[in-house]
């Protein structure tokens, strides 16, 4: 297989579009990313990064042919806030579903300052010095699905007219998000990416702990995320520089643990204007190795909201592709709500 085959998941369409488009335009460029050894690093990756935009916001996930030799351990995990140790695999065991299943392990009440009801949020995406497209996610309407409350999340993709010449690309990610525990319960993406397009659903059953996707059920752990939903997560999360976060993910079929490594602190020009921000990057973990480094940032805004206002990821010879906040409409947080629906009902 070489580098410009079509990859083994939807996931990474969106870069290898724009990639042909460069390559269109560059015979050397083409020459060199024919070659079949690709090692970064000494990693020799076969998927490569599912970035911000075209942008179904799914984290990294970079898959190797060889194991990688060293572990890498942390003394400073912030696992979800449940007690408890999770299984380092990538299948739960018989026993572990048996046991959680019983318990409340699908029931948990996380602090939310972070979003609400209403929020807003939309950017611009350049690929290079070249204006790619747009991007926006919105928390349109509070819904109960199976009898338990959630945010309904949606996340609209588009590439812009020059670029929708050579590939046109129109995607929806939409994840229906636990109230009380943030986790997801339901994700939906229609793709529309060239001449390929996709429509699939995951419906979580939490209490459970299985994924169902058409006709295939896979055992996943407590309060899995979904790929957008993650983001969501983490965003509620108290984040410090050198204090990793661990979130178990499901992702077209598959468990991926994943780390978000923090980083330091920065100050950060958007065209939605400048802020303080904490830097964080997601790196896919599995049975206890690292695959390869996360190699997209996210700068979320140092404060209750945890916006993020900057994505970044560098591309091999290709530069970086950029997400900018460029609009920002805060959200009505859950205890606002309450208080105004307690107000009404004393008038």
């Amino acid at each position: 297989m070489t580098l410009l085959e079509e990859p083994s998941t939807s996931t990474t369409r969106h870069f290898w579009s724009l990639t042909r488009l460069y390559v269109k335009s560059s015979p050397i460029l083409s020459k060199c990313l024919s070659q079949k050894d690709r090692s970064l690093g000494g990693f020799k990756i076969f998927t490569t990064i599912s970035v911000f935009i075209f942008l179904s916001l799914q984290f990294i996930y970079a898959e190797t042919q060889d194991s990688l030799h060293n572990i890498i351990e942390s003394d400073d995990i912030l696992l979800p806030s449940e007690e408890g140790l999770q299984p380092d695999t990538s299948t739960p065991d018989s026993a572990f579903l048996a046991r959680s299943a019983d318990s409340s392990w699908w029931i948990r009440k996380i602090e939310n300052l972070a979003f609400g009801l209403n929020e807003y949020l939309e950017y611009s995406i350049n690929y290079g010095m070249l204006p790619a497209g747009n991007a926006k996610m919105f928390i349109p309407e509070l819904i109960e699905y199976n009898g338990v409350k959630c945010y309904r999340v949606v996340s609209i993709a588009s590439s812009n007219d020059f670029v929708s010449m050579f590939y046109k690309v129109r995607d929806t990610i939409e994840t229906y998000i636990d109230v009380d525990g943030i986790f997801t319960h339901y994700f939906h993406k229609l793709l529309q990416e060239g001449g390929y397009k996709a429509n699939k659903t995951t419906i979580f059953n939490q209490r459970l702990h299985l994924a169902i996707t058409g006709k295939d059920t896979i055992p996943t752990y407590p309060f899995v995320q979904d790929a957008l939903s993650s983001l969501y997560y983490i965003r509620t999360q108290k984040i410090e520089p050198g204090v990793d976060i661990m979130i178990d993910n499901h992702t077209d079929g598959k468990n991926y643990p994943l780390k978000v490594i923090v980083h330091g602190r920065e100050r950060v020009k958007v065209p939605a204007g400048e802020f303080d921000c904490i830097v964080v990057e997601p790196v896919m973990r599995y049975e206890g190795i690292f695959k390869a480094k996360g190699a997209i940032r996210i700068w979320l805004t140092d404060d209750e909201f945890k916006v993020p206002v900057k994505m970044q990821t560098e591309v091999f010879f290709l530069g970086s592709i950029i997400a900018k906040l460029k609009k920002f409409e805060r959200g009505i947080l859950l205890e606002e709500l309450k208080i105004s629906d307690e107000d009404a009902s004393k008038e």
